[in-house]
């Protein structure tokens, strides 16, 4: 999984940055993408809160799934 999430990073992070750098807003080149990351890492963690319940409405079922019991 950490694999796999450095492989997506090497490769969004050097498109982000080429256009952040291209970027000639008001608010300067950088602040519009932390501002919409920050957006979407805030929806991220809202809907990650409410899985549970997205299940559910989409049709998920106690017996669909096994009961966990660790420690």
């Amino acid at each position: 999984m950490m694999c796999r999430n450095c492989m997506v990073a090497a490769g969004v992070l050097p498109c982000v940055r080429i256009w952040s750098d291209k970027c000639s807003s008001k608010y300067g080149r950088r602040r519009p993408f932390i501002l919409a990351g920050s957006l979407l890492i805030s929806v991220a963690v809202t809907i990650i809160g409410f899985s549970a319940d997205i299940g559910y409405l989409l049709g998920d079922a106690d017996e669909d799934h096994r009961n966990f019991k660790g420690t």
